[in-house]
């Protein structure tokens, strides 16, 4: 399995550029042609699909990045909470998964699977609460567990090389 934890962590350059700040560090993963943009030509780019505050708009995410052509992605959503969240179609690929927080906050990191239950993170708000601008992001491993609350997650992952867009996350890779 490739050491994704070799490439640096992202830190988000502001409280609500999670997504951002999580897709630039997915396309320095999973290149295949696509686009290698900044955090701040990410929020550039969508700023339409964002709010005042710079959170990107939750109900544009599961289509918006699979519409986009020169990402070549797949979406889908998953609900939850979900006993069995375990069943998440992950592979050893990176995945961004959008998900609401244990502490009722809408926030995204980039996983892949460990095994079991297991999964890697970058998770771009650290240090917490860290200043805007200065975070670094970190590397952590999780739980599934973590990313089980609210009415659903939502996974974003790079179709495979036959831009075939039925593929799952495990299936892609």
């Amino acid at each position: 399995m490739p050491d994704y934890t070799s490439t640096p962590s992202i830190g988000q350059l502001h409280g609500n550029s999670c997504w951002a700040a999580s897709l630039a560090w997915f396309l320095k993963q999973d290149t295949g042609g696509r686009p290698s943009w900044s955090q701040k030509q990410i929020m550039e780019i969508y700023w339409r699909s964002t709010r005042e505050d710079g959170s990107l708009i939750g109900d544009y995410l599961a289509t918006l990045w699979s519409q986009d052509q020169r990402l070549r992605m797949s979406t889908r959503v998953h609900p939850t909470p979900d006993p069995e969240l375990y069943s998440l179609p992950l592979g050893t690929k990176p995945v961004c998964i959008a998900f609401k927080h244990i502490t009722g906050y809408a926030h995204m990191n980039v996983i892949w699977s460990l095994g079991g239950d297991d999964v890697m993170c970058m998770e771009p708000y650290w240090p917490f609460p860290g200043t805007d601008g200065k975070r670094t992001g970190r590397f952590v491993q999780r739980k599934l567990e973590h990313f089980n609350y609210g009415d659903n997650v939502v996974l974003a992952w790079a179709n495979p090389p036959d831009k075939a867009s039925t593929a799952t996350p495990a299936e892609a890779g």
